[in-house]
């Protein structure tokens, strides 16, 4: 496959209505709105000579106070079956401390797993963002 340009890609999946939150070197990073808020949308759609889609699902600790973390990885792994079944793979899962800004204490810990695809063009590109923004990427526990 032929490099593909990072504009080039930006440009299509603008075009596919897709909303973009910034562009980081070759990485496009797609948006979704909360409420009138544009916020970044865990989705990470990379350009260059092997273009691929990372997509991020998480759950929140102050969700399912009582789940425990490997629960939580676990529920996540299931709600994202749809990604595994279009042919992701899983390529990372961590937890991070969201901290307050005022005094550092930790707010919350989000679990993550990140999942990855390689892209074959600019149509798969488009049509895996539409799949990924389409899908519950924040897993809620019903514990």
């Amino acid at each position: 496959m032929a490099e593909l340009k990072t504009t080039d890609l930006k440009r299509a999946l603008v075009a596919a209505g897709l909303e973009v939150f910034r562009v980081r070197d070759e990485e496009v990073h797609l948006a979704e709105r909360q409420n009138v808020q544009l916020m970044e949308a865990g989705i990470r759609v990379k350009s260059g000579t092997a273009p691929r889609i990372s997509v991020v699902v998480r759950a929140q600790r102050n969700d399912s106070p009582t789940v425990s973390e490997a629960v939580l990885y676990a529920l996540i792994r299931e709600r994202s079956e749809p990604l595994v079944l279009a042919g992701y793979r899983e390529e990372q899962a961590a937890s991070r401390e969201i901290r307050s800004v005022s005094d550092d204490h930790v707010v919350d810990v989000w679990y993550e797993i990140v999942w990855v695809r390689q892209t074959t063009s600019i149509e798969d590109a488009v049509n895996e963002a539409r799949r990924a923004i389409a899908i519950d990427r924040y897993v809620v526990s019903m514990s």
